[in-house]
């Protein structure tokens, strides 16, 4: 295949599941584009436009200079390609049979059926991270002729060689000797400003935490002066992350809902079609999808508190970009470059490969790390000075679990039609932390000295961050007993205990509803937390069984 003669329209199959309330296709003489989420500054039209004009050369600028959150797929005579935003916030992955022309979707199970994948098309090396983390490493798919388009890349498809190109990248090792702290402040005020443009008077529902980014969110609005905001705080009643929340909202002057949670509703709601069908919107065959908010979206827009009309913006994820995840073992690095490196990769193995403590063997660890350090070693890392060793960390973060698990939870507002942002993953918000060196980002220590300083609606300076409460009551003597029955065994004992016995109880968002207590209690393969058993679910899904191994009879 070769741009001089190729007619994209003809030879090129059209994408698959362009079905999103935000998504659209516009042809014109010279081409067709399918693109779904928005711009800032451009309509639909001015857009395909500029699109259908881009050349090879042209392409990479051109999708750099663009501001939102989308997917697009090109088809002209002269331009054809594909390409995410920089933090992927609408998946796109592509794959083809053999010598095949490309397929482009933006759907899992869409393309699984286009290509009649089944478990035998599994990627076993790329199933291996997924059983302990719930992801993917780099553009892998868990099928060996499936890749994903990744955060800031683009598809050129008038080529006989396909493969992703990078138009930007997040290069958080890249301290800059001129980051400006003082600039904090303003670049807060022009994300509220940017967010009460994009909302145009429209509802805005902030799911209101008792953490950081969504009283920021919360707060912020309200210091500019935007008050058609609903809030929401859900979970087990009387959690104390909820009534912290309720008291910011009181002192915002913002209306509050709280939708309840038990293991009841969340077991009839992880068991009916429409979640199976959120399920199904989610995969993008690189991550297992994210639950939480299903039941409050669910309740509110069921209660007539919020409409199609909602615009959702939720607090993803200032705590992962301003530093909060970097291990502490990052914040003086090694002077070696491999101690350097061999610290980043054992510091990513320890915080996100370890769902299923009975899979953490030296042969599985190995094949992820041997992946990680392969994807390090292509941007560099860490050749560059050690002061940007934290970035590489956060780098690898980003691109798997960030964008494939954390932001891919907006795939829960587009099931339900409703329109969303993530003010805190905006271009210029990650560009300025980027630049940051580990001083300002050690224990969020710059991020809270502004909020703090600021003191947004007064909702900064006494009321707590982040308070925790053991919930339900009936719980509490039965675990301060069996804490005190460990108390020669030891913290570590106590804390399998709890998990194994107590856990299921305790969680405010009641994420293990799905399967029986029972099932939970006398399982002995140390799951981590709820996601090892929806990784289970997952792989079980594909045919898979929960260490990788194809289930007996789904060879097809």
């Amino acid at each position: 295949m070769t741009s001089a003669t190729v007619d994209s329209r003809a030879d090129l199959a059209e994408p698959l599941g362009f079905s999103g309330p935000r998504a659209r296709r516009i042809r014109t003489d010279d081409g067709t584009v399918w693109f779904e989420g928005f711009v800032r500054n451009r309509t639909p039209e001015q857009l395909a436009a500029e699109a259908l004009a881009a050349t090879e050369t042209t392409v990479a600028a051109w999708l750099n200079g663009l501001d939102g959150f989308y997917r697009i797929v090109v088809l002209g005579r002269s331009a054809a390609f594909a390409a995410c935003d920089p933090v992927r916030s609408y998946p796109l992955i592509w794959g083809r049979h053999g010598t095949g022309r490309p397929c482009l979707s933006a759907s899992g199970p869409a393309l699984e059926a286009h290509l009649n994948l089944g478990p035998s098309d599994i990627d076993p090396g790329a199933v291996v991270p997924v059983t302990l983390s719930g992801f993917t490493i780099g553009n892998e798919t868990l099928y060996r002729d499936v890749q994903q388009i990744g955060p800031g890349e683009y598809l050129w498809l008038l080529s006989e060689e396909l493969e992703s190109k990078r138009y930007t990248v997040w290069d958080a090792w890249n301290v800059s000797a001129e980051f400006d702290p003082d600039a904090l402040p303003s670049l807060h005020e022009r994300l509220i400003d940017d967010l009460i443009r994009d909302a145009d008077g429209r509802q805005i529902l902030v799911p209101l935490s008792a953490g950081l980014d969504s009283r920021f969110i919360a707060s912020g609005l309200k210091a500019a002066g935007y008050d058609n905001v609903l809030t929401v705080a859900y979970g087990q009643k009387g959690n104390r992350e909820a009534e912290t929340s309720r008291e910011i909202a009181r002192r915002l002057g913002y209306e509050w809902r709280f939708v309840p949670y038990t293991n009841g509703a969340l077991s009839r709601m992880f068991r009916s079609d429409d979640y199976a069908a959120f399920k199904n919107l989610s995969d993008s065959l690189t991550s297992v999808h994210f639950p939480q908010e299903y039941h409050a979206i669910d309740t509110l827009l069921r209660q007539g508190d919020i409409d199609r009309n909602t615009v959702v913006v939720n607090g993803q994820s200032g705590d992962f970009i301003t530093g909060n995840h970097v291990p502490a073992s990052l914040f003086d690095p090694p002077d070696s470059e491999e101690a350097r490196l061999t610290t980043i990769v054992d510091g990513l193995l320890n915080k996100h490969y370890r769902q299923w403590a009975a899979l953490r063997t030296p042969e599985r660890l190995s094949t992820i790390a041997a992946k990680l350090r392969g994807l390090l070693q292509s941007v560099n890392a860490p050749g560059t000075d050690k002061k940007g060793a934290h970035g590489y960390y956060e780098f690898r973060e980003f691109w798997d679990r960030q964008s494939k698990y954390v932001i891919n939870g907006q795939r829960l507002y587009d099931h339900f039609g409703l329109d969303w942002r993530l003010p805190l993953w905006d271009r210029a918000y990650m560009d300025y932390w980027a630049r940051a060196p580990i001083s300002a980002k050690q224990g969020q220590s710059l991020y809270k000295q502004a909020l703090h300083q600021a003191n947004w609606a007064g909702v900064w300076r006494d009321i707590p961050v982040n308070p925790t409460r053991i919930r339900p009551l009936w719980i509490k003597p039965l675990r301060l007993a069996a804490k005190g029955a460990h108390v020669f065994a030891g913290r570590a004992a106590w804390h399998r205990f709890e998990k194994r016995y107590f856990e299921y109880w305790m969680g405010a968002t009641c994420a293990f509803a799905a399967w029986p207590y029972g099932t939970v209690r006398t399982d002995r393969r140390g799951h981590h937390s709820a996601i090892a058993w929806h990784i289970e679910d997952y792989l079980n899904s594909k045919g898979l069984a929960w260490d990788g191994r194809m289930l007996e009879g789904r060879a097809a």
